[in-house]
């Protein structure tokens, strides 16, 4: 008798869209991605990157989820708890510079609605936000001390320092949100519908 198997991992269930091409951030190749992949190695140049387009669906809710796409779930909780360690030690980096943090986590939310609506690494686009105001060497050390994967760290530092490429969608991520801190907003500089989107709602 054949195994009865999650609807949302049977790809016979799939629409169109859920196995895509995202293009590496390093090389600029096509690597193809299934709609519940956390992440993939480039096959060209080695570059391991998040899923841009990373959809949990059923599994941010089902009870079996933990079984159902372990690696997907591990990923989730890892991403989560990093972004509360690295939060409590930018907090407390910040504490002798008066309304700092309180403007870190507007960048957050910003940061939430970016990702959630075009895609993107939410660890490096979080990490670079809430370092944003830490300044480079603060944030390099912060990311060590955390003991940060190589190439996630890598990858938050090029966006700090305002290196990489300009179609690289995390550095997009990145520059729109600061360019929604700004009073009035700098709408000049955005470069995703969803930052348009925000500034005309007024968000946050």
């Amino acid at each position: 008798m054949e195994q009865v198997k999650c609807p949302g991992q049977d790809t016979r269930f799939w629409k169109p869209g859920d196995i895509f091409t995202a293009e590496c951030p390093k090389c600029g190749a096509e690597i193809e991605f299934f709609k519940d992949d956390a992440r993939r190695r480039c096959s060209w140049c080695g570059h391991l990157f998040y899923n841009p387009k990373i959809e949990l669906g059923c599994a941010e809710w089902c009870q079996y989820a933990e079984k159902c796409v372990p690696e997907l779930m591990k990923e989730k909780k890892a991403t989560l708890m990093f972004k509360e360690l690295l939060g409590e030690k930018v907090q407390a980096a910040l504490a002798d510079r008066p309304g700092a943090w309180e403007i870190t986590e507007r960048g957050v939310l910003f940061a939430q609605d970016l990702l959630k609506s075009e895609g993107g690494d939410p660890k490096v686009v979080m990490a670079a936000v809430l370092l944003h105001q830490a300044g480079l060497e603060p944030a390099r050390r912060i990311l060590a001390e955390l003991e940060t994967e190589p190439e996630i760290a890598q990858a938050v530092l090029e966006l700090l320092s305002s290196e990489g490429g300009e179609k690289d969608l995390n550095r997009q991520l990145f520059q729109d949100t600061l360019a929604l801190l700004q009073e009035p907003p700098d709408t000049a500089r955005f470069i995703t519908r969803t930052a348009r989107r925000l500034a005309q709602e007024g968000r946050f």
